[in-house]
């Protein structure tokens, strides 16, 4: 096990490409109509309809499924094994893009094109790139915590601190809380297209 050190990605935006693909099997997955987006395990919010009616509902229900997306992530990077869990969590938050995307056009039909392209789309994405980021910093953590304990148990100076970790994770929650904010607006604003 001392042999186990900390290998730099080689080509850039590979790691990208694999997050990106992990979310785009989720969605795949999650658009199947046996997946069931009836309950909010599946679905997480990211659809403003399946949220609620007031502006409160859709807040404090986007932003509490946001929170414990970044909780779930925030955790598994602090285990070696969080890889593996940072990818099951990508791949679980495409499950409710799809399963949202999915319920719209079930509620809708086409009639929900606009819908979907304005509110939930967007949405959606913000919700990716932040959910990609913050696996992003698992996988940094957990090969942190792998090279340390697989290693000689010295810490290289490569590698980020908890404090910055921690950091991280809550800029990475303040700007789910900004997204969170924007989606009932968005809604209230664009609410004859649901």
């Amino acid at each position: 096990m001392k042999h186990i050190k900390y290998i730099p990605a080689r080509g850039k935006g590979t790691g990208f490409m694999l997050m990106c693909a992990a979310c785009a099997a989720g969605v795949g997955i999650g658009s199947l109509p046996a997946v069931g987006a009836d309950c909010p395990w599946v679905h997480q919010y990211l659809s403003p309809s399946l949220c609620g009616d007031t502006v409160f509902a859709i807040f404090t229900r986007t932003l509490l499924s946001s929170l414990l997306f970044l909780a779930a992530a925030f955790l598994s990077g602090m285990f070696v094994l969080g890889q593996p869990v940072g990818a099951a969590l990508l791949v679980y938050r495409g499950v409710g893009v799809g399963a949202s995307v999915s319920a719209a056009y079930a509620a809708g039909g086409l009639r929900a094109l606009p819908a979907v392209a304005v509110l939930i789309l967007p949405y959606s994405l913000a919700e990716l790139f932040v959910a990609a980021v913050s696996v992003r910093e698992v996988i940094r953590s957990s090969n942190c915590l792998l090279a340390y304990w697989g290693g000689d148990g010295k810490r290289s100076s490569e590698h980020s601190g908890f404090r910055l970790y921690c950091a991280k994770f809550a800029v990475l929650a303040l700007i789910s809380f900004i997204i969170s904010l924007a989606v009932p607006l968005m809604s209230y604003i664009l609410g004859g297209l649901l």
